[in-house]
């Protein structure tokens, strides 16, 4: 293993602790409607950043760099999805089959990862930033699917650790308490991405 791709493992993992909107909305998901649910919803995040991953290998995601519009399309699209998101808790959702809701939650971890450019940013900007001069294909393959691994684990013990708490917030009495609570949170996420992801003057 070389130096800057175990600089690269740390800078993940650190960049994975760090709360964000993935890890806020994960626990705040977990934590009201259960573990089930929050796995759906790592394995929409995943399928998210491995498309991203995708996206940059052909190049695409360079361009969204480069181009502020486009950068700034996908940043409000995911502000506007993020308070969709939290507009449908306050009034309630329509529960459907088990099925239906984790298939929902599945894609709505595609969604939000593909309107986020800061996610785009790891595979154009991080990853080759820590490769070696003349870094092989292989080299940057191993560096991204590190990181879409430490990723994926880091969420998945969010989910663990926050849907301990589904059953004490489940009662009846306190469903709307909840979902108030979630539909708040969800906006402030929304309101934490629109000026955390904002590109540098």
């Amino acid at each position: 293993m070389t130096a800057s791709f175990a600089e690269f493992l740390i800078a993940a993992v650190v960049m994975e602790i760090t709360p964000g909107p993935n890890m806020t909305w994960l626990a705040l998901l977990a934590a009201r409607e259960g573990r089930s649910a929050g796995l759906m919803a790592v394995a929409g995040i995943t399928t998210g950043l491995t498309l991203l991953a995708l996206v940059a290998a052909s190049g695409a995601a360079a361009l969204i760099a480069a181009w502020p519009p486009l950068h700034e399309a996908l940043r409000w699209g995911g502000v506007a999805f993020l308070l969709y998101l939290a507009w449908e808790a306050w009034v309630g959702e329509r529960n459907g089959g088990q099925a239906i809701e984790h298939g929902r939650h599945f894609r709505r971890g595609v969604i939000v990862n593909l309107l986020n450019p800061k996610a785009a940013a790891v595979f154009v900007v991080m990853i080759p930033g820590f490769a070696v001069p003349g870094a092989s294909v292989i080299a940057l393959i191993a560096m991204t699917v590190s990181y879409l691994i430490i990723a994926t684990l880091a969420h998945l013990l969010i989910v663990v650790f926050a849907g301990s708490f589904e059953r004490a917030l489940a009662d009846p009495g306190r469903e709307i308490i909840v979902r108030r609570v979630f539909a708040v949170a969800l906006a402030g996420v929304a309101l934490w991405f629109a000026v955390g992801s904002a590109r540098p003057d």
